[in-house]
């Protein structure tokens, strides 16, 4: 979280950036530091989300703050679901997953669907939603497209542009 808030900082406005932060947590094992210890009812993966949640706003504030809300696109998302077995749900009275059956690591939805949230005040309606399909693979035409460039014919196969849905939340045909 400081690096990146650090490299947001020592940007400037007349260069586009990219700035990937892969942050391990939630993911197991689940070792919230001591600030966030004991913070939410859900045990140390409460906990530990709320972690990812506070650095993930600040990192938000960092981009605020530099004077580059507006065009900047932000996303929020995950490569699985939660790792939350039954019995976690049952000792907290919380579903990781939503709805979803399953956790990650098994073929149930709850395994694969995942948050994908959005921030880009200069062109994502704030509140909006689409029910499209999507894959994290489709994030490599998708930033090609967000800066105006084409991927070259063999980069990218499996990719497709969703930023149309990003920024027509009535979009329902295929994209």
């Amino acid at each position: 979280t400081n690096k990146s808030i650090a490299f947001i900082k020592r940007q400037t406005t007349d260069m586009p950036f990219f700035l990937y932060v892969p942050l391990a947590a939630p993911h197991t094992p689940w070792m919230p530091t001591k600030e966030f210890r004991g913070t939410t009812e859900a045990g140390w993966y409460g906990d530990f989300v709320a972690q990812v949640d506070a650095s993930i706003g600040q990192i938000v504030k960092a981009v605020d703050d530099a004077g580059f809300r507006d065009d900047t696109l932000i996303i929020v998302t995950s490569d699985n679901g939660s790792h939350w077995p039954v019995q976690q749900i049952a000792a907290f009275s919380h579903c990781a997953n939503g709805d979803w059956r399953g956790q990650k690591a098994d073929i149930h939805e709850g395994g694969h669907r995942v948050p994908f949230i959005c921030r880009w005040p200069g062109g994502i309606a704030p509140g909006s939603r689409n029910d499209q399909t999507v894959c994290l693979t489709d994030l490599m035409a998708t930033f090609a497209a967000v800066i105006g460039e084409t991927l070259p014919t063999d980069a990218g196969q499996d990719s497709y542009n969703i930023l149309p849905a990003m920024l027509d939340p009535g979009l329902t045909e295929p994209i």
